[in-house]
């Protein structure tokens, strides 16, 4: 996921979300010393874990004085895929997601799966089955050190830099600065302070502990316990949903009974046509937005390729983060139904007061003690996505921004100069929190500027003409014609009936305008790279022995073949490039039926549940048997006997 889509689920998915966020816990604040008691032994458990991490996932660091850049930052290199793909999910899921997603449930109902689906489906499998190999073979560090072997010597630095500090910058200094703004909205009422200072000062020596010592193993620990956490937490309240219920099928009829005339809408496993938020034209735009060139680029969630332990268990990251993502966010959103049939008014909310249904959710439904494990496992997703973005920030900018221009840098020097970026990336995003309010417009304008360039990512990986030129037109030419639409359309009679209809219609065609503006930046760069001189070819050469890019890259090939080049070393698997995407396809299908599966469960409909679970689990199987299939032939090893990924 770029910068730019991640900024854009922070701040455009819940507009107001901090004030909205506070009003959602203000029913469902600790009701005794039970909930206080879970909150610190939750925080207690992080900083050992944390601290633990380094000895578990790094055991050959022996010392500090041992300890390489490799070790601290990229966890030896040595991470299991699974165990990555569960952290990049559980960093996915920032403060705003439970009053965000929760406030779409309550006025879709069950379709609010396809919320997640269309936005996460396709684009992480599409990542994992068509980059994730090759971003692992090429054994860089960061994303943004990709351009030093893309690019020639005289545009690649200042492309480099430029990459690392806008995804520092925009990409993940808001980012944390909208997590610590949550830290502090979950825990002031746990403590009942008001200060924003003081939460810091509780929080802040929790999360820079383990990452200032054990640097990104200590994240991944975390992560982990912090995901057991999180689906622990949301499994407790599906139970208790269920129990007031009677069941699924008790849940069922006291939608039916609540709201007759919009039962079938509420337990409809699929988008309905003409729902005033989530019907298959917002999903269609949704897919597409986010899929768009994913994968090309990576920022934070290349930390969870370069430390895989092989170019295979990169491949499988995206994988198995889709499984757990999906699995937090089913068990977040379906126990809404609960706060439907208790609260039908709030199936016709207005977006400001649906962002307060999950604090419903709580006050309703749990008892003291699971009200503990529930503001836990908020503590937990805010505290994974900040810790983990100010180990990547800080080593973006050690490894992109310091090191080309002090290349002879020491592994000593080098690690005090991340750990010091750490804090600085920290301070600043503080400034962003105490800031917050003045700074949201900001990030969203932003935002919308930047996310036209995505195509780009994939132009640079699969088509050989793309060069620093056309790099540029998309760069800053995206962003123009971005302000140009957004300046124009509207006059357009038809778009400004559309946008008038209702806040939601607003969303849907300023997701509609974001198509359009990549649909105009990819004919203005593709444009570019034509009109202008191709990279030296002797950059293209290296560039292509090292990464192995597919698509269309002949003319580097043949030039490669007349220079003695083995054949095995540049020839491609054929179809290689539809083979993934067609496999990517299949794998979106069945993590979507399963996930159907568990929604029609919950909504009582036991025949449905297994026949989609029965389907998910026989695509899931054919889909395994073509991943390694694939995967061994990108990379090629010979695919094991075992049936895992």
């Amino acid at each position: 996921m770029t910068p730019a889509q991640r900024v854009l689920d922070t701040f455009a998915a819940a507009p107001g979300w901090s004030q909205l966020f506070a009003d959602a816990l203000t029913g469902a604040l600790p009701r005794g010393w039970l909930d206080s008691l879970v909150v610190v032994a939750y925080l207690a458990a992080t900083v050992f874990i944390g601290l633990k991490g380094a000895k578990w996932l790094a055991p050959r660091r022996a010392s500090a004085s041992q300890e390489q850049e490799d070790d601290y930052f990229l966890a030896g290199r040595n991470v299991p895929g699974w165990l990555n793909g569960v952290s990049y999910a559980v960093t996915l899921v920032n403060a705003d997601v439970a009053p965000a997603y929760c406030g779409v449930a309550v006025v879709v109902g069950l379709p609010v799966a396809w919320f997640y689906i269309s936005r996460f489906g396709l684009a992480l499998m599409l990542a994992a089955l068509l980059f994730a190999v090759r971003w692992r073979q090429l054994g860089i560090r960061t994303g943004p050190e990709f351009f030093s072997l893309r690019f020639g010597n005289r545009s690649a630095r200042w492309v480099r830099t430029y990459t690392s500090a806008y995804s520092v910058v925009i990409g993940t200094i808001p980012w944390i600065g909208a997590g610590l703004l949550g830290v502090h909205m979950i825990f002031a009422p746990i403590v009942g302070i008001d200060s924003k200072t003081v939460t810091l000062l509780i929080i802040l020596p929790v999360m820079v502990s383990y990452v200032w010592f054990s640097g990104f193993a200590g994240v991944l620990a975390t992560d982990f316990m912090q995901t057991i956490v999180i689906l622990g937490a949301n499994l407790c309240v599906l139970v208790a949903v269920f129990a007031k219920f009677g069941g699924p099928a008790g849940v069922a009829a006291a939608i039916e009974s609540a709201l007759p005339e919009k039962a079938h809408e509420i337990l409809s496993l699929t988008p309905v046509p003409g729902h005033h938020l989530m019907g298959p034209l917002a999903v269609a735009a949704w897919l597409v937005v986010s899929t768009v060139g994913v994968g090309g680029n990576v920022a934070f969630e290349g930390q969870r390729l370069f430390s895989c332990r092989s170019p295979r268990s990169a491949a499988s990251v995206g994988v198995w983060c889709q499984i757990a993502l999906f699995a937090m966010l089913a068990l977040l959103t379906l126990p809404m139904l609960g706060v439907l049939a208790n609260h039908p008014e709030m199936y016709s909310a207005t977006p400001q007061v649906r962002e307060t249904a999950y604090g419903l959710l709580l006050a309703d439904f749990l008892p003291p003690g699971a009200l503990g494990l529930a503001l836990a496992a908020l503590l937990a997703a805010v505290m994974s996505t900040v810790a983990g973005h100010i180990n990547y920030g800080s080593q973006t900018l050690l490894n992109d921004v310091c090191r080309p221009f002090v290349p002879q840098m020491t592994e000593h020097r080098a690690l005090l100069t991340g750990r010091l970026l750490m804090l600085l990336v920290l301070g600043l995003a503080i400034v962003v929190m105490a800031f917050a309010d003045s700074l949201v417009g900001i990030a969203v304008v932003v935002v919308g500027l930047f996310g036209s360039t995505l195509t780009f990512g994939w132009g640079q990986w699969w088509w050989w003409r793309a060069n620093f030129p056309a790099w540029c037109a998309a760069t800053f030419g995206g962003p123009i014609l971005y302000a140009v639409l957004m300046q124009a359309l509207p006059y357009w009679p038809w778009w400004r009936e559309q946008a008038a209809l209702s806040p939601s219609a607003q969303q849907t065609m300023a997701m509609l305008q974001a198509a359009i503006t990549m649909a105009a930046t990819t004919v203005l760069w593709i444009a570019v790279a034509l009109a202008t001189t191709p990279e030296d070819m002797a950059t293209l050469r290296q560039f292509y022995l090292r990464a192995r890019p597919m698509g269309l890259w002949g003319p580097v090939r043949k030039a490669l073949l007349a220079d003695g080049v083995a054949s095995t070393r540049v020839v491609q698997p054929r179809g290689a490039l539809l083979a993934g995407a067609a496999i990517a396809v299949l794998g979106a299908t069945w993590t979507a039926l399963a996930t159907m599966a568990l929604s029609a469960a919950v909504g009582g409909m036991t025949g449905k549940a297994i026949a989609l679970a029965l389907t998910a689990a026989g695509l899931a199987y054919l889909f395994l048997l073509a991943f390694r299939w694939h995967v061994a032939r990108l990379t090629g090893d010979r695919p094991t006997d075992r049936l895992t990924l």
